[in-house]
């Protein structure tokens, strides 16, 4: 508390305590402070009792609009509710949510990284106020710290605490317009995963022979074992039948990680939208169709 510097910030999941709060008079709580020890003094030197009596009135006045001051802050909690989904460069906003018990209070609010604070009046018809977010790099979102202040009922001091959000989302790459280059390396791949087809022993699973099945694709090892004719069938083969592959080797071998983050994920929304079967390539990973492959694939793209 005020005149102490040193304040923690509220964490996630804590409610605003004592030590949270920096309490700082304002001009008219010092105005009021100093117009109480004239009237001291005037009591002091000439015996006046009307003058201690307005001291004593002023004091419990300042006393009781620090109290209801430090009560706008004390005790409360919030929650952050993230957007859906968030991409570099695009101005998006985060719900701030008082969580528990609501009641009214009349607050301002400022990221720390911002130059203009917003208000915010807490009632039971509105416990939650929206605030700009943007992210300038993709990858996990960083949350400013938000200095919530009041100087609520009298103005006779202000009363702040910081908050420090946490958020476990990420910021999607800038989809980057562009001519989408041919997939040279396309038909190379698909090939090359035939021939895996036929040869690796990395099944997905067995099912029972059907008539006219190649004899290539007998499990002649489970045949060994059991005497029963089972055919292989590969999970790799059925995911990627028919895919598009978006690659990261489409792009010259100089191109930036984030620039080619950029590209693959203006390909990838391009897919989306066109409603195509895609397969997204990166140097350690393979995103095949599946359910929630846009949001796998965007999340890939951002963590590259």
């Amino acid at each position: 508390m005020w005149p102490s510097e040193q304040h923690p910030p509220v964490l996630p999941d804590e409610a605003a305590a004592w030590r949270n709060l920096r309490i700082r008079p304002t001009r008219l709580g010092l105005g009021l402070a100093v117009m109480v020890a004239l009237l001291w003094l005037v009591g002091l030197n000439y015996q006046a009792n009307l003058a201690y009596v307005a001291a004593f009135w002023l004091f419990g006045f300042i006393v009781i609009g620090t109290m209801q001051n430090v009560q706008q802050l004390l005790g409360l909690r919030l929650v952050w509710l993230m957007p859906s989904e968030i991409f570099v460069g695009a101005p998006t906003v985060l719900t701030l949510q008082v969580e528990g018990k609501v009641r009214r209070r009349w607050l301002w609010v400022q990221a720390d990284n911002q130059e203009r604070r917003q208000e915010w009046r807490v009632s039971d018809g509105q416990p939650n106020v929206e605030l700009p977010l943007e992210a300038h790099l993709r990858g996990y979102v960083f949350l400013p710290e938000w200095h919530i202040t009041s100087a609520a009922p009298f103005g006779i001091c202000t009363v702040e605490a910081v908050w420090q959000g946490l958020s476990d989302k990420v910021a999607f790459p800038a989809p980057v317009a562009h001519d989408v280059p041919s997939a040279f390396h396309a038909d190379g791949v698909r090939e090359a995963r035939a021939v895996f087809a036929q040869s690796s022993d990395d099944l997905s699973h067995l099912q029972v022979h059907a008539d006219g099945t190649s004899l290539q694709h007998v499990a002649w090892k489970a045949y060994a074992k059991t005497g029963q004719l089972l055919d292989k069938r590969f999970e790799a083969q059925d995911q990627s039948s028919g895919s598009h592959i978006i690659s990261y080797r489409d792009y010259p071998q100089g191109a930036s990680v984030d620039a080619l983050a950029g590209w693959l994920c203006f390909r990838v929304l391009q897919a989306e939208r066109n409603g195509a079967r895609y397969e997204l390539e990166l140097p350690d990973q393979n995103i095949v169709p599946q359910k929630g492959q846009r949001e796998m694939s965007l999340t890939a793209l951002a963590l590259w």
